[in-house]
């Protein structure tokens, strides 16, 4: 699980970002899914309103590139040390208007490829929630993705970190790339940027006498900074990650958020 070193909340107000929250529903519920969405078109699935239903993202056509601050873009690289006022005032300008819980998380992160078995949804969800009832199969989401641990925190609730790319590592450019390693294996952890959704999800009744009844699922999706990501999971170096915790998203309270926040700052 990552480490944060330095928080603080913001309001964002007249943002102008390409980014943006969306909801849809049906003749039952006006809002039920829920997706992250880039230049106005649905990039990421990011689960749904159901406290009881499992947690889930799945990656759509939207997902294709990055959203990149360049007026920090050297500061970003050498690495932040704090959440800097002129920092967040930069990158907030791609980040959708809402209150935020911005934090600074130091992470070693390992990629995960779909249907392998670090994958949380073939292993860790199908232990408490079981396969899918119509198609009798794990989620796919359809992406890869990085994870940053688990953490048991109580007697029956546990946190799983996601960083999730907005396009696949196949993408990225194999000379950014070395430069990157290079830097890591420096000592450096450059910087990346994610908005980030929390979920708590808990399954009205489940199969046997499970420890872990309660999901906690911190979801960062990446919009900067994926070479970086990438070069991290593969020279096992930490990375460092400032993230906007959305409190006005996410199957959580402001109380949760608040919670993980606390945690995940006590970390050694």
């Amino acid at each position: 699980m990552s480490r944060i070193r330095d928080s603080r909340q913001i309001t964002i107000r007249g943002s102008q970002s390409p980014l943006t929250f969306a909801t849809e529903g049906g003749e039952l519920w006006k809002e039920w899914d829920r997706y992250l969405l880039l230049d106005g078109k649905k990039a990421y699935h990011i689960g749904n309103i159901c406290g009881t239903c499992s947690f889930f993202f799945e990656r759509l056509g939207g997902a294709n590139a990055s959203v990149n601050p360049p007026q920090v873009i050297a500061d970003l690289t050498k690495g932040l040390n704090s959440v800097t006022s002129s920092a967040v005032n930069q990158i907030q300008k791609i980040i959708p208007d809402g209150s935020y819980i911005v934090s600074l998380n130091q992470a070693f992160i390992s990629l995960t490829v779909p249907g392998s078995t670090s994958d949380y949804f073939v292993k860790e969800q199908v232990e408490l929630w079981g396969l899918d009832p119509f198609f009798g199969l794990p989620h796919y989401p359809k992406t890869e993705y990085y994870r940053s641990g688990m953490q048991t925190f109580s007697k029956t609730s546990c946190l799983f970190e996601f960083v999730i790319p907005m396009f696949p590592h196949s993408w990225l450019d194999k000379q950014r790339l070395q430069e990157m390693s290079s830097l890591l294996e420096s000592g450096s952890e450059p910087t990346a940027i994610a908005l980030s959704v929390l979920d708590v999800k808990q399954p009205a009744d489940w199969t046997g006498d499970p420890t872990v009844t309660e999901h906690w699922c911190l979801a960062h999706y990446l919009i900067d900074g994926h070479h970086k990501a990438y070069a991290a999971s593969q020279c096992n170096r930490p990375i460092t990650l400032l993230s906007f915790l959305a409190l006005g998203e996410g199957v959580s309270s402001e109380k949760q958020k608040l919670t993980i926040v606390k945690m995940m700052k006590t970390q050694h």
